[in-house]
């Protein structure tokens, strides 16, 4: 069969459109591009009025705090004082707990397999609402699908949310602004988005092609070519974007997204602009223009002046705390909520000097006796080696030992969740996703301080293979331990070594630190008192083994007599068992009527908030 022949057979009939049909398309055209936008304000104005009711109800309702009790009468309520599980009769009082559990469990925590990964009730149902309600405006009121009415609609409906699509991939945006959704979180719908304007541009092509391109619409005209370029740079950067192949070739993934993102915006606005529409594109431009104008304005002012008079301004101190795992300390004068992630810039050892890398910071701004501490902080990194960028740190700190590299900090970022209004926190962590939960773990310690917290107890559990990794984080844990000593807070500290059984290190007795946060020892005279208080190396409980995940957590909610707080980070085998056992009856409704805690899970994830 010849071109011709096969061609012919694809055209649909003939069909000349009048001057009132071609005053109708327009009319269309600019009908479905309202719609769209007036739907995407809808959502975002209906999360930003759940944000304010959420923080009125939070505000109206709270409990009163309790006033903190000295430091020697205080009394720790042990996990064995609180009544344990709850069997008692449904209350029509707790119905909108119950609910809310429910509401938690389907649309967050059971996820879908994909056969790439998995997904949530929710993401997919924002990424399939979104995804059929374009295609319900491109393609309604058409005539029994009359590719005349919709080949030039799907264009301008994909073209119009550029901004859109754009502003979902911004660190500094009035989304995240609104809806209290961090970046990271959006990144979800942004792929979602993104995949939807290339199906609206694949309609067009695809429609314009196979009905027939008049002469002055062929490829002989160069802005023909340049949408053609355009759709295959924009296309060819989809196909990059795969979750596995942007998992495994990260560095490459993200140089070539901008260079064919780039060309993208360039060879669409040379298409759209010879018919008129290429004020479509420079919005996009803008937004992008104005998330890069913060960034560099953030990175300017977190690395400003000469710092302080013991370090070198502009570096970081690398150092090597295991194998395959960096410790990188900046001191900066700038501020972060315990969860945030920064983007760290080290010239030296980047293959570009301009390439920032995320990563949970693993500190916090504040000090542990309750009070805000001095104004230039220390700003942790705990990275784990692995290839690309992460590989050249781990292999510089090998070579080097304990060293300065040129370094450079860009944050913060994320809208990490307010723990303090729970009874219990339990903080799950494998791996280098401890980098997010000490910090949470230790901002609970300095809330107690000072008095704003509601937290009882805070039962702490990290898995790592490597017993390397012990050594450091027990002193970190012991300072935590010692300074809530003073307060109503109980801190579990659980690590386990899910690697070959070997020798943990053996620390020595911890250093004082007295409640009042100074760092004075004690004196001869008072140090058999201090002795009894101070916490021992064998507080902090160490297994061989992996966790029971679902044991944890059982105890955790049974024991609680408040709302409890579930936070995890790390591999996404460890986020998935977490999840899976907050979908059980551990969390049901009907445990939630009959007087169990609700039980809320936060996941530190490239996806939506649970």
């Amino acid at each position: 069969m010849s071109w011709p022949t096969f061609s012919a057979r694809l055209r649909p009939r003939t069909f000349e459109p009048t001057n009132a049909d071609k005053a109708i398309k327009a009319v269309q055209q600019k009908k479905a591009i309202k719609e769209l936008w007036l739907i995407i304000t809808a959502i975002i104005a209906f999360l930003f009025v759940i944000r304010v009711l959420r923080f009125t109800l939070e505000f109206l309702f709270r409990r009163r705090r309790p006033q903190q009790a000295p430091a020697e009468h205080s009394e720790k309520t042990s996990p064995e004082a609180i009544l344990p599980g709850r069997a008692g009769r449904a209350s029509w009082r707790r119905i909108p707990s119950a609910v809310a559990s429910g509401f938690r469990i389907v649309a967050f925590r059971l996820q879908v397999p994909l056969g790439v990964g998995k997904a949530s009730v929710a993401e997919l149902f924002f990424i399939f609402a979104y995804i059929g309600t374009t295609l319900a405006l491109t393609l309604t009121n058409t005539f029994d699908l009359q590719y005349w009415f919709f080949e030039d609609r799907a264009a301008h409906l994909a073209s119009c949310q550029l901004p859109f699509i754009v502003a979902l991939a911004g660190k500094n945006n009035i989304i995240s602004w609104f809806t209290g959704i961090g970046h990271e979180k959006l990144n979800i719908l942004h792929r979602a988005t993104a995949r939807t304007c290339l199906i609206l541009l694949w309609i067009h092509a695809l429609s314009r092609a196979i009905s027939g391109l008049p002469d002055k619409f062929d490829f002989t005209h160069g802005w023909m070519r340049w949408g053609a370029v355009g759709l295959a740079a924009f296309t060819l950067a989809t196909i990059l974007s795969v979750r596995f192949i942007r998992n495994a070739f990260f560095e490459f993934f993200l140089l070539s997204h901008i260079v064919l993102v780039g060309i993208f915006i360039i060879g669409g606005y040379l298409h759209a602009r010879a018919v008129n529409f290429g004020d479509y594109f420079w919005p996009a431009l803008v937004v992008w223009a104005f998330d890069r104008v913060l960034r560099t304005a953030r990175l300017l002012w977190n690395n400003r002046g000469k710092g302080g008079t013991d370090h070198e301004y502009g570096t970081a101190t690398v150092e090597l705390v295991s194998a395959d795992t960096i410790r990188l300390t900046l001191k900066r004068k700038f501020s972060w909520r315990p969860g945030q992630h920064a983007y760290v810039v080290l010239p030296t050892v980047s293959d570009l000097p301009t390439e920032a890398h995320p990563f949970t910071i693993a500190s916090i701004s504040k000090s542990l006796d309750g009070t805000e501490g001095p104004s230039e902080k220390d700003v942790v990194f705990i990275v784990r080696g692995r290839s690309g960028f992460t590989g050249r740190l781990r292999d510089h700190a090998e070579r080097t030992g304990e060293s300065r590299v040129a370094a450079f900090v860009d944050g913060p970022y994320g809208c990490p969740p307010d723990l303090s209004k729970y009874h219990t926190c339990i903080l799950v962590a494998g791996g280098s996703g401890v980098s997010y939960t000490l910090p949470l773990l230790l901002d609970l310690v300095h809330r107690a301080r000072a008095g704003t917290s509601d937290v009882r107890r805070v039962i702490f559990v990290w898995a790592v293979r490597d017993p390397e990794h012990v050594q450091w984080i027990s002193k970190v844990l012991a300072e935590a331990m010692t300074a809530a000593q003073s307060t109503t807070l109980v801190v579990e500290p659980n690590v386990y070594i899910t690697g070959a059984s070997s020798a943990v290190p053996e620390i020595p007795r911890t250093a004082y630190a007295p409640s009042d946060g100074s760092s004075t020892p004690p004196s001869p005279a008072d140090s058999g008192k201090y002795e009894k208080e101070l916490p021992m190396y064998s507080s902090m409980k160490i297994t061989h083994g992996r966790p029971s995940i679902r044991r944890i957590l059982q105890e955790g909610i049974d024991s609680s007599a408040g709302p409890v707080s579930v936070d995890v980070a790390g591999p996404t085998s460890l986020s998935t068992s977490v999840s899976r056992a907050l979908s059980s009856k551990l969390t049901s409704p009907k445990s939630v009527l009959k007087g169990a805690p609700s039980v809320t899970l936060h996941v530190e994830t490239f996806g939506m908030s649970t």
